[in-house]
């Protein structure tokens, strides 16, 4: 069950949490060194502009052919399961960030089949592989870069190298890591992020997620997760309401329906027109 924060005793669990965090982030010597010695000797990109794929189902095939067209005008940064997309042979990106357990962590048999999948797609050279500090990772292989991935949500941080001040979701820390990295355009697609719109209950109040991809979609079964809908409900106010820490003139989002008010927005098509004009 995740921490309920509208209760006492989830509000003294959590900052029991954060106060654990900056305790041992400052023990946590080696942590320290090894990322500022990799991030201070990072060179800048080539390229001004980076596309950020969040596989949310707004991002589709069309799209993804536009920007194969035009694929050396910007770098690509995916995440999570984007193997899983029929276009993801043709649209090799430059970077792949992992930071859900469940990618190193597993003992479900499909998932583990996807982790096999997922390793096979990221051993190609031409991709980056951006990771957590954490020896469990350079499982799939030796990342390019690491990042601290302790949370301490009292800190307005977005620093890669320190604990983050935004909840953890993958597709933040991609945003974070490609503003660390110096790109000057970041259009992020896919980013949904609309699951206050997909949650609902059964006969027996159990709560349940119609989860979308770009790449298909799944029941979940969230009743050990949440205590009860407003817990849901709080729970991801809290996803939008520290994102902001992220806010960027920099960053935009190419949406139509996404629930992320934080960002610039662009319609797809507008996008899509932006691109075919590039030379």
């Amino acid at each position: 069950m995740l921490s309920n924060t509208l209760t006492l005793k989830g509000k003294i669990r959590t900052i029991l949490s954060q106060c654990k965090t900056i305790f041992f982030n400052i023990l946590n010597i080696k942590r320290r060194v090894v990322l500022n010695k990799s991030w201070n000797n990072l060179k800048f990109p080539k390229k001004n502009s980076v596309i950020i794929i969040a596989n949310g189902p707004s991002f589709n095939k069309k799209i993804a052919e536009e920007i194969i067209l035009k694929r050396n005008f910007f770098d690509i940064a995916v995440m999570n399961n984007y193997h899983l997309n029929d276009f993801s042979k043709k649209l090799i990106p430059d970077y792949y960030v992992l930071s859900d357990p469940q990618h190193v962590e597993t003992k479900n048999e499909n998932q583990l089949e996807i982790i096999n999948l997922l390793k096979n797609y990221i051993l190609n050279s031409k991709i980056n592989l951006l990771t957590p500090y954490d020896k469990r990772w350079e499982f799939y292989k030796k990342p390019f870069l690491q990042f601290n991935d302790t949370q301490n949500l009292r800190s307005n941080n977005i620093d890669p190298r320190n604990p983050r001040g935004y909840r953890s979701n993958t597709a933040f820390k991609a945003i974070a890591l490609m503003l660390a990295i110096g790109y000057e355009n970041i259009f992020i697609l896919g980013f949904d992020y609309e699951y206050p719109r997909k949650i609902y209950v059964d006969e027996n109040n159990n709560i349940y997620l119609k989860n979308e991809f770009s790449f298909g979609e799944q029941k979940l079964d969230l009743s050990s997760h949440f205590d009860s809908i407003a817990h849901a409900m709080h729970w991801w106010s809290e996803d939008y309401w520290h994102l902001k820490k992220l806010r960027s003139k920099k960053i935009i989002n190419v949406t139509e329906k996404s629930m992320i008010d934080v960002f610039t927005r662009m319609k797809p098509d507008d996008f899509i027109n932006y691109i075919k004009k590039i030379s």
